[in-house]
């Protein structure tokens, strides 16, 4: 789906057959674009009411995008990498002139979010979800580390919604079932196994803490992601945030 070309207003022309000036403005100090990811696990593990609380907290982080940044979203895989992938992503259309923000681009930002709000909500949606079969997010974060790699100079962070129970033919977590060796990640890394994850800030929705089944499952994502070069903070695998942190990894430069 294509949201940019949809998003060009008409020119306003004044009484001489020319386009009406407007007065810039100063634009905002220079910052580092971002790339905000936002991973959603619809398996039928998950809650509607933790899916809807994904949609809001989504709709909200969004809102804080501004003009060059970047959005993806994507759905777990369910058992491998040999599914196509459900993913989007779309670069908020930049200034006309970087240096200072006319109405225009205001206006352009504001009907870019609110057609990508529109079209990310098919991503936490609570009907047909019985026919997904499994949560394979091992295999995701392949296509996550594909996304990332192009934007080596945006702030990566990717917002994962998904309680973290894999669950494919050979790793079942839910009650520790079939639970990876101690050393896994270790080995799979050695062999070439696992994706580069270098610079993304991972911020977890939807995580049990409070049982010794939930607390492994936590120490085995934590050392997966620290192994990838990814960035995962105690404080950021959660269950139900009352919002999404915009620098949940480090303050911004």
């Amino acid at each position: 789906m294509t949201l940019v070309a949809a998003l060009l207003p008409p020119l306003v022309i004044g009484c001489g057959g020319t386009e009406a000036a407007e007065e810039p403005r100063p634009g905002p100090v220079t910052r580092t674009p971002e790339l905000v990811m936002f991973v959603f696990d619809r398996s039928t593990s998950i809650p509607d009411h933790t899916l809807s609380l994904a949609r809001d907290l989504m709709e909200r982080r969004i809102g804080q995008l501004e003009h060059g940044d970047r959005i993806a979203a994507m759905q777990l895989l369910q058992l491998s990498l040999a599914e196509p992938p459900q993913r989007w992503s779309q670069q908020i259309p930049h200034r006309e002139v970087e240096e200072a923000e006319i109405a225009r681009d205001s206006t352009m930002r504001a009907r870019f979010l609110k057609d990508a709000r529109a079209y990310l909500a098919a991503f936490s949606d609570t009907t047909g979800r019985d026919e997904i079969n499994g949560t394979d997010i091992l295999s995701t974060m392949h296509d996550v580390a594909a996304e990332i790699r192009p934007y080596s100079a945006h702030r990566r962070i990717m917002y994962l919604f998904s309680d973290m129970l894999q669950s494919n033919r050979t790793i079942e977590m839910e009650g520790l079932r079939a639970m990876p060796p101690s050393e896994w990640a270790e080995n799979e890394a050695a062999e070439g196994k696992l994706p580069d994850l270098s610079g993304l800030c991972v911020f977890v929705v939807g995580a049990r803490v409070d049982t010794d089944a939930s607390q492994r499952v936590k120490q085995f994502w934590e050392e997966y992601f620290a192994i990838t070069g990814a960035e995962l903070l105690d404080q950021n695998y959660t269950l139900r945030p009352v919002e999404l942190p915009a620098r949940p990894c480090g303050r911004a430069p």
